[in-house]
This record gives C-alpha cells, structure tokens and sequence, in this order.
C-alpha cells in the first residue's frame, strides 16, 4: 500500500501520544473506553466513557481528537456477541502448521461461513490425552470494520482480544484459583476460573436476560440455586478433570441493584466466600466509576505492574 509524501511526513514527525494506552470494548450497544497515563512513573486510569454503537467510527474519531489521544496505543476487547469460541481436538501437526489444520475444523462445524477470521489460545494444565484447544471466530467483515475505524481515529491499534480473557487481567495474580461472575453489557453471564492470571476455564451461562431487574425475592425463588449448580459444576470439573486444587473463592459483578444479596445467596448455597469485585487499579479521580470491565482489562493487557497486586 503506497501513502502520499505529505502523509509520510505527517506520521514520521507527529507528537507522540501523552497517554499510556486505551482500551476500547465493542458490547452490544455501546462502545466503552477507558484511558491510561503515566504521570510520574505511575500509570493512572485516568477516562471513561461510552458511546453509541450507532455511527460508533465517526463519534470514536471525534472523542480522540477532543481528548487529544491520536497517536494513542490501542487495544479492543470484543463483547461476547461478536464472536463464537469453539473447542477443537488439538491437530497432532507441527506449530507451524496448526492455523492450516484448525481452518479445515472450523469449517466443518461452521459450515457455509467461509468469510471468518479466527484464531486461537489455550486453557493451561490440560493433560495431552485430552488436549483440546480454543478457536475464535468472527465475522471477517467486522473485523476490517473495526481496524478501518480504528485507523481512522488515529489510533494505533495493538490487539484485538475478547472478553474472557480480557477480564482476567483485572485478577491479582496468585497461586488460589478464583472463580469471576461476570456480567455488564451482555444478557449472558461468564463464569471464569483464573490462576496467576491465566484463564482456566470459561463458561457461558444464558437465561439471565433480567438479572439486573429481579428483586432479593426472586433471587431466592430459584436464581441463586441455579448459578450456584452452575458454580459447583464448574468447579468439581476443575478439580477431577483438570486435576487442580480446589477455588478459594467467587468474585462476582452481575450489574444488578441487588447484587449484595445474590453474593450472600451463593454464599450460603455454595459454602465458599462470595465478594463483589472492584479492581485494584489506581485512578487520577476519584469520581471514575468503572462502566466496561472488558475495556479496564485490554487496557491493561501489556501492564504487568496492574496485576502485581497480593491477595
């Protein structure tokens, strides 16, 4: 691809950014952004906000030329809807050759979607008799959506990742696996086991379209004893099947108004400790209120020091 003499000299000689890095979430409806500086050695999340996905490119283009962030590192974190995860038998190939063979798989359980892009990543401490690896898969058409808009903004755009593993770089790094509910912008919620700051395993939980609606009443009415069936299942296959010790704890953020009671709900069902998750991240104000999770986390997918804190 050629450029122009005037933009060659343009990007060789622009400012670069004062900002450390930004992190974009696609959810369903809005984009969400969240802004990282360091400010004497120190990184400081120091914006947030949201915009309609409506037109998201032209607003996301306006926002960084308002807030002075062109020339920004960029990383995006795609919402649940906007890809399909799938789990595929390993091909016994050499890594060089894995992306050619995983294609064909994919293409046999996705069949008549030839226009994807995918790519892939492993749960660790899975033995090699059972060796399975995971595939995401997205429309290849709003992917090229999403870095034209991107370039567009003047961004200088990273990574791309999702929002499973996004999130895990908002948990403090330990040895004591931990199980993280969460739900924010999707109507499913993710139910997550992480240990020093890897992804374990990562389920989908659907049918809790209204959680943020139902009131501590309806909560006991059969809610809580079905994320907890769900929690329990999860973790007796991290135990027996994965072989690993037992999770020391739930963290949970389901956007509800009364999510105090469901963590006392799960509390009592499950016997384990239940708290509500804020992440430990130092902030330029202390009026930022954290709206995207997903956005937080990419964000950060480069800043170890984010994650150095102890349990």
């Amino acid at each position: 691809m050629r450029i122009s003499w005037r933009e060659f000299v343009k990007q060789r000689f622009s400012r670069p950014s004062q900002f450390y890095a930004i992190g974009i979430e696609f959810g369903n409806t809005e984009l969400h952004i969240s802004t990282f500086q360091k400010i004497s050695g120190k990184l400081l999340w120091v914006k947030q906000h949201s915009l309609p996905m409506v037109n998201w490119a032209a607003q996301l283009k306006n926002y960084v030329e308002q807030h002075h962030l062109k020339r920004t590192t960029c990383h995006v974190a795609l919402a649940t809807h906007h890809y399909q995860i799938l789990q595929i038998d390993k091909p016994d190939v050499e890594d060089a050759e894995l992306s050619q063979a995983l294609l064909w798989r994919v293409k046999e359980q996705m069949p008549g979607n030839d226009d994807i892009v995918f790519d892939h990543f492993d749960y660790p401490g899975i033995s090699n008799a059972t060796e399975r690896v995971n595939v995401v898969a997205v429309a290849k058409k709003s992917m090229q959506e999403i870095c034209k808009g991107i370039s567009r903004a003047e961004l200088k755009l990273s990574s791309i990742g999702i929002e499973e593993l996004a999130t895990c770089e908002l948990i403090p790094r330990s040895d004591e696996a931990v199980i993280t509910l969460f739900r924010s912008h999707s109507d499913q919620v993710c139910l997550n086991i992480v240990k020093q700051g890897q992804l374990y395993f990562s389920r989908r939980l659907r049918g809790y379209e209204n959680l943020s609606s139902f009131s501590v009443e309806e909560l006991q009415m059969g809610v809580g004893d079905t994320l907890s069936v769900e929690i329990q299942r999860s973790m007796d296959y991290f135990e027996s099947q994965l072989r690993q010790a037992p999770v020391k704890r739930i963290l949970l953020a389901v956007n509800s108004t009364n999510q105090q009671a469901l963590a006392d709900l799960i509390k009592e069902l499950t016997f384990m400790p239940v708290e509500i998750f804020s992440p430990s991240i130092d902030a330029l104000d202390d009026s930022l209120e954290v709206t995207s999770f997903c956005s937080l986390g990419i964000a950060l997918s480069n800043a170890i020091p984010g994650k150095e804190a102890s349990q």
